[in-house]
């Protein structure tokens, strides 16, 4: 845990980072992910009161880190006296994605008054998004994009816009986390925006794939990747939200 002043200091170190291209690519190499633990998710449940949540970009002990702030029933942040942290790392072990849709199969038959079939329809139902989940063979592409091409968004960030534009913080579904039973890692990925017409930093979050397959829901599609995530910069809006932006 980092108490809120070490939260401050650590995101201002991050902000000053992103002026130099070679101490981001020093903090963020391109197959660096976030791990959530289970115990960092149980606490953010608990706290927080709305459907998203805040995760800061920051550096500290000179490596970077990724706070993590709850936010109240109005969706600002809670002034807590401490927060939970993970440092970005490279992935020890392989991990599985896991995509698969739910279908419903509906056999209609009908009989005559005199017992004679007069009729049998089929009905296949296809799966019903609850969200916009993106299929995984986009989710795919959208990480290797990452790993081939964040160096060269960095550096075009940096040096057309002084890393001004490169984010300090994402705004998180809080179901992106699952139950809290096991850990769940979040990938770096780039999405295409049509409001900004180019692609935006995101994060893949992986389940284990387990809470997939033991948990099927009809009409839907299922799978252990959510990529709802979004950046600020750009998306800040509204920055009032953002408290630790502010202090």
């Amino acid at each position: 845990m980092l108490s809120r002043k070490e939260c401050q200091i650590a995101l201002k170190k991050w902000q000053s980072s992103k002026r130099n291209v070679n101490e981001v690519l020093r903090l963020i190499p391109a197959n660096y992910v976030v791990k959530i633990s289970p115990k960092d998710i149980k606490w953010l449940k608990e706290h927080n009161k709305v459907n998203r949540f805040h995760a800061y970009m920051g550096v500290h002990e000179n490596k970077a880190i990724m706070m993590f702030f709850p936010l109240d029933s109005s969706g600002k942040e809670i002034r807590l006296k401490e927060h939970p942290y993970s440092t970005l790392e490279r992935l020890d072990s392989e991990i599985k994605f896991v995509e698969q849709e739910v279908k419903t199969l509906t056999k209609i038959a009908v009989l005559s008054a005199d017992i004679q079939v007069i009729s049998r329809v089929v009905k296949e139902t296809v799966p019903l998004f609850q969200h916009n989940i993106d299929c995984q063979d986009t989710i795919l592409v959208e990480i290797e994009d990452w790993r081939n091409d964040s160096p060269d968004w960095f550096y075009k960030q940096i040096h057309e816009h002084q890393g001004e534009t490169i984010f300090n913080v994402f705004n998180i579904p809080i179901e992106d986390l699952s139950d809290g039973s096991t850990e769940v890692i979040g990938l770096f990925a780039f999405k295409y925006s049509k409001i900004y017409t180019e692609v935006i930093p995101t994060i893949i979050f992986v389940q284990d794939e387990s809470c997939l397959l033991e948990n099927n829901k009809v009409h839907s599609i299922q799978t252990n990747l959510y990529n709802w995530s979004q950046p600020c910069p750009p998306f800040c809006r509204p920055k009032d939200d953002y408290i630790l932006l502010q202090d």
